[in-house]
């Protein structure tokens, strides 16, 4: 049978790939590549959220340290009952944002009471414990 190309390979001649397509397919590969390496490249830790659990610990520490005008901490005396947390929370409250920058809102919450603004279910909040005998607050910081 023979070749319907006339190929004899004893002349040496074969077929050769177009140098464009090369070029094409290489360019091509780049690409795939620069583009892999941006979607496979692992993301930066998120420093906001950092920032604000930080700023969340430092007011928890300066609620938790404030001593009452009796024993023990102010924090303590106002966990007692829903009435003394009423008659200390805007003390506490205004301790807790002495610990933050002005334009973040800080939340206090105790199992007897809640002050400050809660957070929208889109802010980046902060948050952090602070404790006192019988009494465990949480602290949320947020911006706008």
């Amino acid at each position: 049978m023979r070749d319907r190309l006339q190929f004899d390979p004893s002349t040496g001649t074969r077929g050769q790939l177009s140098l464009t397509v090369v070029e094409a397919a290489v360019a091509t590969l780049f690409i795939l590549a620069v583009a892999a390496s941006f979607s496979l490249m692992p993301t930066a830790p998120d420093r906001a959220d950092e920032a604000l659990d930080q700023q969340a610990a430092d007011a928890a520490v300066l609620v938790a340290d404030v001593p009452a005008d009796g024993p023990g901490s102010l924090l303590g005396a106002a966990c007692t009952s829903p009435g003394d947390f009423d008659a200390r929370a805007a003390r506490l409250h205004r301790i807790a944002t002495s610990g933050v920058p002005d334009s973040a809102f800080v939340v206090l919450r105790t199992g007897v009471g809640t002050v400050g603004t809660p957070p929208p279910e889109t802010a980046r909040v902060g948050s952090a414990s602070a404790v006192a005998p019988d009494c465990t607050a949480t602290l949320e910081v947020w911006y706008p």
